[in-house]
């Protein structure tokens, strides 16, 4: 999908499922959006990715979409993983439960003795999220430029981006999870409610993926 800029201030917009429309988030403009309810394409790359989800069915959760509308603009209007990284930092942290290399770097440095053998010298930490419900730094994930780190106690869980070749939305109780390869123990989660910020991890995991293996990414 080509980049749309707003009539009303040269914007770019963001398309959101839930309300068919391109919503403009500097001046809020809407521009209603004609789309088939069976599209599942979900108007992203057909060359990059192999499209195997039921987005009707998804579209039940309205935690899902939000999710899943961050990832298309992440993708259509981001475009590359330096621009998603960005955005990462300086418009999705916005608490203690997220933190990136500068930012809330306490957090990283707290269980960096956990994840230290799995990261490379030359090895960015993007995003830490603490999906932890009673105590934090137990149950965590670390998504760096070359991988996925999922820590839930003393289980440690790793995918390097060349290998994701399968990205599932798997609602939980109509909550999103992304999950790498469809696999549990690879589970990106919500981080209590940041929806957005999950759908822009998926995002770019798969831009990783994509330049690592150019070869398409099965969407379930």
């Amino acid at each position: 999908m080509n980049t749309r800029k707003c009539p009303s201030c040269g914007g770019e917009m963001e398309f959101f499922i839930s309300n068919k429309c391109l919503i403009c988030p500097f001046c809020d403009t809407h521009i209603d959006v004609d789309i088939k309810d069976d599209d599942n394409t979900a108007l992203l790359d057909e060359k990059m990715f192999d499209f195997l989800w039921q987005l009707d069915s998804l579209k039940k959760f309205e935690k899902v979409v939000e999710s899943i509308d961050s990832m298309r603009y992440c993708l259509n209007n981001l475009k590359s993983a330096d621009s998603i990284t960005d955005y990462i930092r300086t418009a999705l942290i916005t608490d203690t439960d997220v933190a990136s290399e500068g930012i809330n770097q306490e957090r990283i440095d707290k269980v960096m003795p956990k994840i230290a053998s799995l990261i490379e010298p030359n090895e960015h930490i993007i995003v830490y999220g603490d999906d932890g419900i009673f105590s934090r730094g137990k149950e965590f994930f670390v998504i760096t430029d070359k991988r996925s780190i999922f820590v839930n106690g003393k289980k440690i869980n790793a995918v390097q981006h060349n290998e994701v070749s399968v990205i599932r939305m798997n609602p939980n109780g109509g909550y999103p999870r992304w999950l790498l390869n469809n696999r549990g123990e690879f589970a990106i989660t919500g981080v209590g409610t940041k929806y957005r910020l999950q759908g822009a991890i998926a995002a770019l995991i798969c831009l990783y993926s994509w330049d690592a293996r150019k070869e398409k990414i099965k969407l379930m």
